[in-house]
């Protein structure tokens, strides 16, 4: 882990699951972001955004960015999804 290095969670417009990765590219990259896969070479899924958080504190990252997509441009034939991308502490979990 670098200083240039990101932590990120990823949510969706469904809110079933999130996923969460690194990457060292500067902000607004996130397309490139490695994500946090099993043993077995699966992208893990987390229940909730606090599970994802833990798995980030537990890299010994103490902040992260949220990386909202919404697909309703792109469901109604308006283009890419429109993202968004919010700084967020890991300062609270333990």
């Amino acid at each position: 882990m670098t200083i240039s290095t990101r932590a990120l969670i990823f949510s969706y417009s469904d809110c079933v699951h999130y996923l969460a990765g690194i990457t060292d590219e500067p902000e607004g990259k996130s397309e490139l972001a490695r994500l946090l896969k099993d043993d077995a070479g699966k992208l893990r899924k987390f229940p909730s955004l606090y599970r994802a958080q833990l798995a980030l504190k537990e890299m010994g990252f103490e902040r992260c960015w949220l990386v909202m997509h919404s697909p309703y441009d792109e469901m109604i034939g308006n283009g890419a999804a429109q993202k968004t991308e919010l700084p967020m502490p890991l300062a609270a979990i333990n």
